[in-house]
């Protein structure tokens, strides 16, 4: 009878320098994506409110198009000025037009005008990326070569919650 042997685990351990690098880079990129994905994440659930925006300035074009306006809130619950309009179609970007789009409140400084699948699209890529990094933390700082199984359920437990704690706050943030 042959006894079956596990492979062997590397036995280079983690290079701190290195992995302190990985980790601070790839937190810092959950942290955006987080940031830019939570406005359009409860826009998508349904917590937004509805309204018609007034473009007040529009710049560039195509992905470096940026437009400003004002949003009034149907119902006439809040107005604001200077807010940065997200989704505005080719045509519609002469000053004074207006269009229909939502806000996650009056705090918020984005107002969507987006329609169909670009409207989920904002908020899944981001999500997704931030789920990337959250993956390649543990690889990139070495947790998953420490040689001690619960050191590394551990190390790796904690590398991935750490982006996921981040996507809570801006979450929470963009409430």
């Amino acid at each position: 009878t042959r006894t079956r042997r596990e492979p062997a685990r590397p036995t280079h351990p983690p290079d701190p320098p290195a992995g302190l690098a990985a980790l601070l880079t790839l937190s810092l990129l959950a942290a955006f994506f987080a940031w830019v994905s939570a406005g359009p994440f409860w826009l998508a659930v349904g917590h937004s409110t509805g309204g018609t925006v007034m473009i007040t300035e529009c710049v560039g074009g195509g992905l470096t198009q940026r437009c400003r306006g004002i949003f009034l809130a149907d119902g006439d619950r809040f107005q604001a000025h200077g807010v940065r309009v997200s989704g505005v179609p080719a045509g519609r970007t002469a000053t004074g037009s207006t269009l229909p789009a939502r806000m996650t409140g009056p705090q918020g400084s984005t107002a969507y005008a987006d329609t169909g699948p670009g409207r989920h699209l904002r908020w899944l890529l981001g999500l997704a990326l931030v789920a990337g990094c959250a993956a390649a933390i543990p690889r990139w700082t070495g947790a998953t070569r420490l040689a001690d199984e619960r050191q590394r359920r551990w190390a790796v437990g904690l590398a991935l919650a750490g982006p996921l704690l981040i996507t809570v706050g801006f979450l929470a943030a963009a409430w």
